[in-house]
């Protein structure tokens, strides 16, 4: 308590914040609907900040978990990049990769590992009477395991003999045994892949969802077991993994290198191709995220000019209610700063308070939304400063002219104030 008393007597100006800080406490207590109808705008933006910060971070967590799911420091080989719109004649230079192009690519030193990928169309997916829906079939070869940290949980994974001869073999995830062989043992066992049987050698473990698409509902079969007509759908990709992350540009001029001297373009030739990391993926989902911010902080904006308005007009009508006690504690000493720091201190309480209930409210419902929703939300530390900051400062800044105004008073025209 001493220390207390010593630091007010160094600082007088901290027992008179603390004046003001009890006296707006006091009027929110007095006028408890006045003061909450005042701050409701205050309350609404921090509380927009507070939750939809927390549902921007859930995602962008949750995208990150999900990215890394592809396997670390993972390399893309597409017809075209996330985001990249091109026109039908452009579409029409795109060409698949070549098993040849794969070992090419494979012996460059930065690469350790590529998986050749084949989108193979399938409409049924069955064993027995059982059928697995939207089943994602993939033809690949056995750098699949490694390239994209994907290995089996029973059984084996595809073998370099296997790829050689096409041997009508496959390795499943956890959802296709979860829809096909709910009560028995699936390795073994042989499904049907419209019309052709192939026997279960491998059970992948569970890898989760990636963009809302479940990475675990997909059948493994060597790259050339089924052979489509279409040429549509025989468009081959690849995913390749470097020797190490630093390697990671390495790898892509290589692997950019050996294609466009494998296909013969010219120097000032496009790329028909599109490479790509994981790191085009993540800032491509914080661009969007960042128009999510954006639009938040908009919303927050308007509610926060709204609760300063109402902050500014409530100070205004206490300053005229108050116009005798200014003229009075003028009349016993106070300065024009005490007065200008007395309703300064009051307005940021006010918004303050609005603040503290916005970030409460706006916490809880981010906890309820991770909670009973499919959408991941984390509270941030850093926005709930940044959140009860600007209540604050739009305290000060939409409290400036009332206390100014209160500052200004005569202190003989206020104690005649009737």
């Amino acid at each position: 308590m001493r220390f207390v008393n010593r630091i007010i007597e160094r600082h007088p100006i901290l027992m008179g914040m603390g004046e003001a800080v009890a006296m707006g406490l006091q009027g929110i207590r007095a006028y408890k609907m006045r003061a909450f109808l005042t701050i409701l705008g205050v309350v609404m933006g921090i509380m927009t900040v507070t939750g939809m910060s927390s549902i921007v971070a859930g995602l962008n967590a949750s995208m990150a978990r999900q990215i890394a799911t592809l396997g670390s420091s993972t390399i893309f080989i597409r017809p075209q990049a996330p985001g990249e719109n091109i026109d039908e004649d452009e579409w029409r230079r795109r060409k698949g990769l070549t098993m040849d192009e794969v070992a090419d690519i494979a012996a460059k030193p930065a690469v350790a590992g590529i998986a050749p990928l084949k989108w193979i169309p399938a409409d049924t997916v069955k064993y027995g009477v059982e059928r697995a829906r939207d089943a994602q079939v993939l033809g690949t070869t056995e750098a699949y395991e490694g390239v994209h940290d994907s290995y089996v949980e029973k059984g084996r994974f595809l073998s370099r003999a296997d790829v050689d001869r096409s041997a009508p073999v496959v390795v499943i995830g956890t959802d296709i045994v979860d829809a096909l062989f709910p009560f028995v043992e699936a390795v073994g066992k042989e499904i049907a892949i419209d019309g052709r049987r192939f026997e279960v050698i491998g059970v992948l473990q569970k890898k989760g969802r990636f963009l809302f698409r479940s990475m675990d509902n997909v059948v493994l079969v060597p790259v050339d077991a089924i052979q489509k007509q279409d040429r549509r759908f025989n468009f081959m990709m690849a995913d390749i993994k470097p020797v190490s992350a630093g390697q990671m540009d390495a790898a892509i001029d290589q692997t950019r290198e050996a294609m466009r001297r494998y296909r013969k373009l010219k120097y000032m030739q496009k790329d028909n191709f599109s490479i790509f990391s994981q790191d085009t993926l993540t800032d491509l989902y914080r661009q969007i995220t960042g128009g999510i911010y954006m639009v938040m902080i908009a919303i927050s904006s308007i509610g926060l000019l709204v609760g300063g308005v109402g902050v500014m007009n409530i100070m205004l009508v206490s300053v005229t209610e108050r116009t005798r006690e200014i003229g009075v504690r003028k009349a016993l000493g106070a300065t024009r700063r005490d007065i200008l720091w007395q309703f300064l201190t009051e307005a940021m309480t006010l918004t303050g308070a609005g603040g503290i209930i916005g970030i409460v409210i706006g916490g809880v419902a981010a906890t309820l939304i991770n909670t009973f929703s499919p959408f991941p939300a984390v509270v941030q530390p850093t926005w709930v400063v940044i959140a009860f900051a600007v209540s604050m400062i739009v305290g000060l800044t939409f409290g400036l002219w009332p206390a100014a105004k209160a500052a200004r008073l005569d202190p003989i025209e206020a104690l005649r104030y009737e």
